[in-house]
């Protein structure tokens, strides 16, 4: 059974916050923004999307080079109550083998609670906890044999974001964790870096375009980094925005089942930001 300590601890947290806040007028159920923005190019991300990736030599075993990747889910507001906002997390991210009836290769279910405060000059920062519960997909174990080696991962983490002016954008985050397999290799750390650069509004005065770089580091891959880089455009829609994204990854397949593989693939997308 996994630990809910550290998750609890943010709730109460959260709690407090809504207690000490309950007569001042500033503070602010659900709300509809958030203070730390999540990671444009980051494959783990939990959101609401589609892709077609292509994979010029896939490494999963018996599988194409053609897959959908599918992502469901996001971040949702809580609470926010001086200057510090409550969140909750949660997605499922998968990929279906277009060349196998669209069989499920692997799915990650993910949540987490996470607690952010913009600090002023452009900075934000995170602080939160997160859980991964991997799982091989029912059509692919039956077709090849492959059984579920029981990926997991609970972490703390603590990000830091600058928004250099109104198009640039670098994040840094570290993860470790506090509940690892030591028959599956896993290791506690987790590093992670991005770049960001947007141009909303260069195309007809609505369309934008954007260019987002992701790097990761897993101990229990010797801090080998896996890069993904996202180019597109921006499409606003209402108080929301689309994105037509292309992805390029090198690096290990972001389903915690197959950690220990590495594939390069390009993806085109329809994102939503929320």
């Amino acid at each position: 059974m996994p630990s809910f300590k550290p998750m609890a601890v943010l709730l109460w947290t959260g709690l407090l916050l809504a207690g000490a806040a309950a007569a001042d007028p500033a503070f602010q159920m659900f709300p509809p923004s958030n203070l730390y923005p999540a990671y444009v190019a980051d494959p783990r991300r939990p959101q609401f999307a589609v892709s077609v990736l292509g994979f010029p030599d896939p490494q999963i075993a018996d599988s194409g080079d053609r897959r959908v990747g599918l992502k469901l889910g996001g971040r949702f507001g809580l609470l926010r109550v001086h200057g510090w906002q409550m969140d909750i997390e949660a997605g499922f991210t998968g990929q279906f083998d277009i060349e196998h009836s669209l069989d499920n290769v692997g799915w990650d279910g993910t949540y987490g609670f996470l607690l952010s405060s913009a600090l002023g000059n452009g900075v934000s920062a995170q602080l939160g906890t997160k859980h991964i519960s991997s799982h091989v997909g029912d059509e692919y174990a039956e077709r090849t044999g492959r059984r579920r080696i029981g990926y997991t991962r609970e972490e703390m983490t603590a990000g830091a974001a600058w928004s250099i002016d109104e198009r640039w954008r670098a994040y840094a985050e570290a993860g470790r964790g506090f509940k690892t397999k030591r028959e599956i290799e896993q290791e506690p750390g987790r590093l992670q870096l991005g770049f960001e650069h947007e141009a909303a509004g260069g195309l007809r005065g609505r369309l934008g375009w954007y260019a987002a770089l992701d790097l990761q580091a897993l101990e229990e891959r010797d801090w080998q980094v896996d890069p993904t880089l996202q180019v597109g455009l921006l499409v606003p829609s209402g108080d929301r925005r689309w994105r037509i994204g292309l992805s390029v990854h090198d690096g290990s397949v972001p389903l915690g089942e197959f950690f220990q593989v590495d594939e390069t693939y390009v993806a085109l997308g329809l994102l939503l930001d929320p």
